[in-house]
């Protein structure tokens, strides 16, 4: 019965249909898929619309990883299974696999815009529901750009095309990140998006689409009609060194700090945050001042100007069994600079600290750089 739907011999699947000897539940070992979900998968319709009238079907029997009939065969956008399916009698088309994603999002995530079209026009589906990240259909089909399934999103008036996941990212700024300009396009001309609303409260739309070399995304963005936030908004970019210092005296020692790492996290925490306005007034006391203690170095875990001057200084060593070949080479052509390009070619690099912390959690982000970087 498994093969025969797999391979769509639908008088076989008859045959066996009527045996009561044969359990048309049955499912793989391998990955739990009954003969059913196999059917929707490989888009044999007549095998599908003929299953779901015996007697004892389970329309729901998921696989391994929670994917039901119903879900596969709107990811793989088979109109016609998925037709059958909805008018089947207790079809749950809502119901979602163990990640969270229903059917709709599956169906967004893969472009499938005529599956989106179906089950958009069905009561049944909520077009808000999220998987366990917090991705809604609307930002899956804006994170992997799919145009015309973000257009029908956006004439459905349920659809809420400005919620954040809980990453606290956005779809217009996944998209943005992405360089999905067609998407941004779109994004941009509808009243509901927020361009400017940040991840958390730290980096805008247009600082990812710069961070990651996204020219076209970054140019619509400059000429758009919206207002559109240049700089990076966090709470360690948007406050003067003053306000910085005054929340460093706040805060609350933890358990494990000793009292005189607490002092030099206050005294030393903030000083990152107006490094370039610093150095201009005094570049040799900022260079002081970044290294003067070890145990600074904590503090400016995602600070890459701040490591290339320890490294530029012999302050720390860049050991070759620690620490892959690219972050190497790259310090290496920063150490030959003087203090300011060094400056300037590390905040131009300097991206999100999951990118470029340069230490052996890091080596895919240093490979991105060594990739996006002329090192000529």
């Amino acid at each position: 019965m498994w093969q025969a739907c797999t391979e769509g011999d639908l008088e076989v699947v008859k045959e066996l249909g009527n045996d009561p000897s044969v359990d048309v539940n049955w499912g793989d070992s391998e990955y739990e898929r009954t003969p059913l979900y196999r059917a929707c998968g490989h888009g044999r319709t007549s095998v599908v619309e003929y299953l779901v009238t015996i007697p004892g079907i389970d329309l729901h029997k998921p696989n391994s990883e929670g994917g039901t009939p119903f879900i596969i065969a709107c990811q793989e956008g088979h109109q016609e299974i998925v037709r059958c399916l909805l008018k089947t009698e207790g079809i749950a088309c809502d119901a979602a696999e163990k990640g969270g994603c229903t059917p709709l999002n599956m169906a967004c995530q893969n472009g499938q815009k005529e599956i989106v079209a179906l089950l958009l026009a069905d009561p049944r589906v909520d077009p808000n529901r999220a998987n366990n990240r917090g991705s809604t259909p609307f930002w899956k089909a804006c994170q992997d750009g799919h145009k015309e399934v973000v257009s029908l999103l956006l004439a459905d008036p349920r659809v809420d095309p400005d919620r954040q996941n809980d990453n606290a990212t956005t779809p217009f700024l996944i998209a943005c990140e992405n360089g999905h300009k067609g998407v941004v396009s779109m994004l941009l001309a509808d009243p509901r998006i927020d361009p400017n609303k940040p991840k958390g409260n730290q980096s805008t739309s247009l600082w990812f689409a710069s961070q990651n070399g996204h020219l076209v995304v970054v140019q619509l963005l400059l000429a758009s009609d919206r207002e559109i936030h240049t700089r990076m908004r966090s709470t360690l970019n948007d406050r003067t060194a003053a306000e910085q210092g005054r929340a460093m005296d706040a805060r609350t020692k933890r358990a494990v700090d000793t009292e005189e790492d607490h002092q030099r996290k206050k005294t030393y925490g903030p000083l990152c945050a107006d490094l370039i306005d610093q150095y201009e007034g005094d570049p040799v006391a900022v260079r002081h001042r970044l290294r003067r203690q070890r145990g600074v170095r904590e503090d400016f875990i995602g600070h890459l100007f701040a490591l290339v001057v320890f490294y530029t200084d012999n302050f720390v060593v860049i050991r070759e069994n620690e620490v892959h070949a690219d972050t190497r080479r790259f310090f290496t052509i920063c150490a030959r600079f003087p203090l300011d390009l060094q400056m300037l070619l590390c905040n131009r690099a300097f991206g999100s600290a999951k990118d470029i912390v340069p230490s052996r959690d890091s080596e895919p982000g240093f490979k991105w750089l060594a990739r996006t970087t002329s090192w000529e």
